[in-house]
């Protein structure tokens, strides 16, 4: 099991922002893993910093849920992920791919138009309908 915590970031048409890590075709939310002793909140918010250089606050960050799904980069491994929902609308231009992310691109959830993470797809885009 790989536990994670992510962020949904919208844009002003109600978009998603998501990820693709340089070694992977699949998009997925920005997030990551904890560290050790690190709340989930602190490990998504430090991990959107680094992934797209986005700085939130933890005030604006609802929970969603927690969700397992198949994990898109480790074969046989289910992720545990705990979702947030932020709500600062961001404008298309201020997040960039930073550190191992290769590409960020903004997701309609209702019409996603790339291949994404089973936890993004099946999962998160289904809570946030």
């Amino acid at each position: 099991m790989i536990e994670v915590a992510a962020i949904v970031i919208r844009n002003a048409d109600g978009h998603v922002l998501t990820v693709r890590k340089k070694s992977s075709t699949k998009y997925q939310l920005p997030g990551g893993k904890p560290e050790k002793g690190e709340a989930l909140i602190d490990a998504a918010l430090r991990e959107v910093a680094e992934e797209v250089g986005l700085t939130l606050d933890a005030g604006s960050l609802t929970e969603l849920g927690t969700f397992d799904a198949p994990a898109a980069n480790e074969p046989g491994e289910v992720v545990v992920g705990t979702i947030f929902t932020c709500t600062h609308t961001v404008t298309n231009d201020e997040p960039h791919a930073a550190a191992e992310i290769g590409d960020t691109a903004w997701v309609d959830p209702a019409n996603p138009d790339r291949e994404l993470a089973h936890l993004l797809r099946d999962r998160v885009f289904p809570a946030l309908a």
